[in-house]
């Protein structure tokens, strides 16, 4: 069984964490994940604008493992 439960920061206090440890019982084969995910305006954009580059190959560099880690872009 897997159970997902979403709540707001503002909600998360002692008496969510009683609630859910309640709602646990004393089982202990139990996994707690709390997962953090958040929306960035800007980097959905400058991720928008790399997709659209990729697609004119004159924009795109491409190197090997060890040309990449020498890299330096005031080379080129």
């Amino acid at each position: 069984m897997e159970t997902i439960i979403k709540v707001n920061p503002s909600e998360l206090n002692m008496s969510l964490i009683d609630k859910i440890k309640s709602f646990i019982g004393s089982k202990e084969n139990i996994d707690v994940t709390i997962s953090l995910r958040e929306f960035d305006t800007m980097f959905q954009e400058e991720l928008d604008i790399s997709l659209e580059q990729s697609k004119n190959p004159k924009e795109i560099i491409s190197m090997t493992m060890e040309e990449f880690i020498a890299y330096a872009p005031n080379k080129l």
